[in-house]
């Protein structure tokens, strides 16, 4: 899912990145990090505010079956591929 989605999902939601980091008492930029690259419990915040697995916002960080995809071994992810 494209991160502005994401920002503009939790706006329509009534909160903010860093509403969601003093709700869930983590740092703010580890909330905004994950919108641009893997940050696990900034993405775990945001997919459990949005009520959304993992996989449906970031497919390419990670699998359906929940382990994250990490970009050197991508390709040992066959289901990703399609």
């Amino acid at each position: 899912m494209h991160p502005e989605l994401i920002r503009a999902e939790i706006k329509m939601r009534g909160k903010t990145l860093s509403d969601l980091a003093r709700q869930y008492e983590v740092s703010p930029r580890v909330v905004s990090l994950a919108l641009k690259a893997p940050s696990l419990s900034g993405e775990k915040v945001i997919a459990k505010f949005l009520d959304k697995p993992l996989h449906e916002l970031w497919p390419e960080r990670w699998t359906r079956t929940g382990q994250r995809i990490r970009p050197r071994y991508r390709h040992l992810y066959k289901e990703d591929a399609a």
